[in-house]
């Protein structure tokens, strides 16, 4: 987050710097080793047979921008009345589990890590999810928004919305060609080899949630959960968002509001620091090793759109990582080829042509500006539509 001060704020800014300075005492402060190692738990439990997913993560030092991944851990789910269930891990840290569970008993989850430390949740009561109404999105002068329309109920009055980007880009130089390494040979590149054009992602999103009981008839409209900011590549093409409505307790809610505030504030000093959020995951046997994460489960309700570049235009787009792309002067004939192409530093573009249909020799790019795989996939999702 970038802050803007006016000349005026910023001098009273350093005045009052200077008088606390110089009128009290260095204040060092001591920081709990433990709170830099904190267990984070993330994730929402379905009991519809869609996937669900817990991420398990540590709590770096002030100077680390990431947090650290957990894994090894053995996730188990277990009925308060009956059942036991069993969570894969995926990849490192992050475990799935796919069931259809019983709507009508409480459960608890469980966490055993690497070290034997186990870790439970309170008990979890299953909540249905009103359905999600509407996606919408309106262009406006920061961008374009993305909001929500849904009706909450006396049984679903909170709730938490998180959503999945997926967009279309292509490569700054396109081409028609590649070079195989190992027949040493320039060919025309197939639906499957082309790599000019790709599918990018983004599961990072901010904290949206609400509390319909501040609405006449329990109404939420036009609720923004995310902001497409002007120049983003996401609308270059075509960009698709699936939108995750959760509804949640009451507990859960004010632990969603105060991360919110948090992320929202950047730590400010009157913030909670990381220790004293809490949630609904505890040690097993030393209730005050402080963890961060709390786990909800019930029904959820989706609903995907797409969006495309005509449909917002105009829509500038600027790609800083392509600034400097361009192509060689030089034109290469066929007994250069290895010379250029064979480290794969460089790929074959703008070809040259004589009497024949075909090349007789091709101009050079760096393949970073020509293969869009370097930066996303030119696999297309399972649910995408052109």
């Amino acid at each position: 987050m970038k802050i803007h001060w006016s000349k005026s704020i910023f001098i009273t800014f350093l005045l009052a710097t200077f008088l606390l300075v110089a009128c009290r005492e260095e204040f060092n402060p001591e920081v709990n080793p433990m709170d830099t190692n904190l267990l984070v738990v993330e994730g929402y439990i379905a009991i519809d047979g869609s996937t669900s997913t817990i991420k398990l993560s540590r709590t770096g030092n002030l100077d680390q921008a990431q947090f650290r991944i957990e894994s090894g851990a053995v996730l188990r789910l277990i009925g308060k009345e009956s059942g036991a269930w069993s969570f894969q891990e995926l990849e490192a840290g992050v475990h799935s589990i796919s069931e259809i569970l019983p709507v009508n008993q409480e459960y608890r989850l469980n966490i055993r890590l690497r070290n034997n430390e186990t870790y439970e949740s309170e008990l979890l009561t299953p909540i249905s999810t009103p359905e999600l109404d509407e996606v919408t999105w309106s262009k406006g002068d920061s961008g374009v928004s993305i909001r929500v329309n849904t009706q909450g109920t006396a049984e679903a009055q909170y709730f938490l919305w998180q959503y999945e980007e997926d967009w279309i880009f292509r490569s700054a130089i396109g081409t028609f060609y590649r070079y195989d390494r190992e027949t040493r040979r320039i060919e025309e590149v197939t639906p499957e080899t082309d790599v000019s054009r790709c599918w990018n992602d983004s599961r990072i999103q901010r904290i949206a949630i609400e509390n319909s009981r501040r609405f006449n008839g329990d109404l939420i409209s036009d609720k923004e959960i995310n902001l497409i900011p002007n120049l983003s590549e996401k609308l270059s093409a075509r960009y698709s968002i699936l939108v995750k409505q959760y509804a949640i307790d009451r507990n859960a809610f004010d632990f969603w509001e105060i991360m919110r505030k948090n992320s929202e504030d950047i730590g400010g000093i009157f913030s909670p620091l990381p220790s004293l959020i809490g949630g609904n995951i505890k040690k097993v046997g030393d209730s005050n090793v402080s963890v961060i994460g709390y786990i909800s489960m019930g029904i959820p309700s989706t609903k995907r759109i797409f969006i495309t570049a005509e449909e917002v235009a105009p829509w500038p787009v600027r790609i800083s990582e392509y600034d400097n792309c361009s192509a060689r002067p030089d034109t290469i004939p066929p007994s250069r080829y290895a010379e250029y192409f064979q480290s794969g530093n460089f790929m074959p573009v703008n070809p040259i042509f004589g009497d024949g249909p075909f090349p007789i020799a091709f101009r050079a790019a760096p393949a970073f500006c020509v293969d869009c795989t370097q930066r996303g996939t030119n696999v297309k999702p399972d649910f995408w539509e052109d």
